[in-house]
């Protein structure tokens, strides 16, 4: 059996997060007050995903993303996964609009390396969906955004 291979760009693609359902939501806040485990929360994501994937193929897209659905900020949780950076809080958050977001962020502890990041596992996760007509992807930050 051949199979097909899609090369990018692509007529309509992907960039950025889908709006979360309620069901992560509510998870997330039961997560953070210790009443779930993150298999628990894993479970909620992973079934989002999976049908936001089926939208997603129904639209007729060509390439498919969880949504961000596990992140809590475009960029954050990928360098925080990174070995030799750690989280930390500023004194005053982001400002996007007007409002002031998150006001975790990242900082070098060392030779960074991106060994066991859990993303790998995320990215299977959506992979194991793919078809011949339809590709995986998913969106990381740029090297330089560590020293913005």
């Amino acid at each position: 059996m051949s199979k097909n291979i899609l090369n990018a760009p692509f007529r309509a693609d992907i960039v950025g997060s889908f709006l979360r359902p309620e069901d992560i939501k509510v998870a997330r806040v039961k997560f953070a007050k210790g009443d779930i485990t993150s298999e628990e929360l894993k479970q909620v994501e992973d079934k989002c995903i999976a049908e936001l994937i089926e939208k997603q193929k129904k639209a007729g897209l060509q390439v498919i993303t969880d949504g961000e659905f596990r992140r809590s900020y475009w960029h954050l949780d990928f360098m925080w996964g990174i070995n030799g950076a750690k989280h930390i809080e500023l004194d005053n958050g982001y400002f996007f609009h007007h409002e002031e977001t998150t006001r975790g962020s990242v900082a070098l502890t060392g030779k960074i390396n991106g060994n066991n990041h859990p993303f790998v596992e995320h990215f299977k996760y959506v992979k194991q969906f793919e078809t011949e007509s339809v590709v995986a992807r998913q969106t990381i930050p740029a090297p330089a955004q560590f020293y913005a």
